[in-house]
C-alpha cells in the first residue's frame, strides 16, 4: 500500500504570508506569521451568533504611527506573544468592529495589545484604511510596518502593506482577478460632476457607503446616469420601474455633504448620516440603484426589462442578465454589478 500524502493550502498560504511581511520589513517573527494565518481563516467567514461580521483588522509592530491619524483607540487586553492571542483578538473585538472601528492588533517585543480604533470623525472622514494603506498612504509611517487584513469576497481576505497587497483565496474555485478598486472607480463616476471643492468628501462619503454596503449584501447593481433633464427623462422612459421606485425628490448628497461641512451643525451631521443609512439600505435591495453623476440618489429596486442580443453571452443568473442589459438600454454611462459569490465587474460606456 503506497503512502498517504496530505495536500493542505495552509502550508502555501503560510509561506506567501511569511514572503509578504519580509518584503514588508517586519522581523522574521514565526508567531506573527502563524497568528496572521489565523486572523485570515477567521475573516475569511465570520460568523457571530449566526450572523455575518466583516471585521477589518490592523497588524502592526508598533502603534506610535496612529499619532499622525485622529482617531480614538480603545485597548482591549494585553498579554504575551502567542498565536492563541491573534485569535482571542478576533473572538473578543469582532462584534464592536463596525461603522468605523476596526480591529488594531500590536506584536512588539513579545508583547501583544489589541483593541478598536475609529479615525470617524465625520461620515466624510477618511477610513483608517485609505490612510494607512489605501488612497492617502505615505511611503513610510516612522518606522512602523503594516499589515492590513480586509473580507473582499466568499472566502476571499486581502492582505494589504505599504508595498504590496496579497489576495488569498481560500476556496479551491479558481479566484478571479483583481486589477483595480471598482468601487473607487463608481466613487469617481458618480461624484465626477459634483463642485470640485467639495468633490473628495462626497466621493469618500459613497466610497465608504458603497464599500460597507456590498459587505453585507447578498449581490447589487448599481447605474449611474448624467444629472441632464434629458438623459433622466430618456431613462425613465426606457426603464419602466417595474415596482421599484423613483423617488419623487432625488437624495441630493452634494448638498448634504456642504451642508454638513458649512454648517457643522449636530442637525447636519445627523441628516447626513441618516441618508447615508437609507442608501446603503437602497443598494442592498433587489434590483437597480440609479444615482446621477452628481451624487443624487434618482431611485431604487429598479428591474430592468429585457435588452440581451442574441450574440450575448450571460454567465450567471438573473443578476447578470440585468447587468448586461443595463450595458444594452443605452440609458447609463456607468454600470456596475456584484454577485452573491463577491464577483464585481463594471462597464463603462465609451
Amino acid at each position: 500500500m503506497s503512502g498517504t500524502r496530505i495536500a493542505s493550502l495552509r502550508d502555501n498560504l503560510i509561506d506567501s504570508i511569511g514572503n509578504f511581511l519580509y518584503e514588508e520589513g517586519f522581523i522574521k517573527d514565526e508567531i506573527t506569521k502563524s497568528g496572521i494565518l489565523e486572523v485570515i481563516n477567521l475573516i475569511s467567514d465570520y460568523h457571530e451568533e449566526g450572523n455575518a461580521l466583516f471585521p477589518e483588522v490592523l497588524i502592526t509592530n508598533n502603534l506610535d504611527f496612529f499619532k499622525t491619524i485622529p482617531n480614538k483607540e480603545i485597548v482591549i487586553k494585553e498579554a504575551n506573544l502567542e498565536i492563541a492571542e491573534f485569535k482571542s483578538a478576533i473572538k473578543l473585538c469582532a462584534p464592536l468592529a463596525s461603522n468605523g472601528w476596526i480591529i488594531f492588533i500590536e506584536a512588539r517585543d513579545q508583547k501583544i495589545k489589541y483593541g478598536i480604533a475609529s479615525a470617524e470623525i465625520s461620515e466624510t472622514s477618511p477610513s483608517i484604511y485609505n490612510q494607512t494603506v489605501g488612497d492617502l498612504k505615505i511611503d513610510s509611517i516612522n518606522g512602523s510596518t503594516i499589515a492590513y487584513i480586509r473580507n473582499i469576497g466568499q472566502k476571499t481576505v486581502e492582505l494589504s502593506g505599504l508595498k504590496n497587497r496579497l489576495i488569498v483565496s481560500l476556496s479551491l474555485n479558481i479566484p478571479r482577478e483583481f486589477k483595480h478598486n471598482e468601487v473607487k472607480v463608481l466613487s469617481e463616476i458618480i461624484t465626477s460632476g459634483i463642485d470640485e471643492k467639495f468633490r473628495i468628501n462626497v466621493k469618500t462619503l459613497f466610497e465608504k457607503v458603497i464599500d460597507d454596503a456590498l459587505k453585507t449584501g447578498h449581490g447589487n447593481l448599481i447605474g449611474v446616469v448624467e444629472d441632464k433633464d434629458e438623459s433622466i427623462e430618456t431613462l425613465k422612459r426606457t426603464i419602466i420601474s417595474n415596482g421599484g421606485i423613483y423617488l419623487q425628490s432625488p437624495i441630493d448628497f452634494e448638498f448634504l455633504v456642504k451642508e454638513a461641512e458649512l454648517n457643522k451643525s449636530n442637525e447636519s451631521s445627523v441628516n447626513l448620516k441618516a441618508h447615508a443609512s437609507l442608501l446603503k439600505a437602497m443598494i442592498n435591495h433587489d434590483g437597480i440603484t440609479i444615482i446621477t453623476d452628481k451624487g443624487r440618489v434618482l431611485g431604487y429596486h429598479i428591474l430592468i426589462g429585457d435588452f440581451l442580443r442574441p450574440t450575448d453571452k450571460i454567465d450567471g443568473g438573473s443578476r447578470s442578465k440585468a447587468f448586461k442589459s443595463m450595458e444594452n438600454c443605452g440609458s447609463f454611462k456607468f454600470c456596475f454589478y456584484k454577485s452573491q459569490d463577491g464577483n464585481t465587474k463594471i462597464w463603462e460606456r465609451k
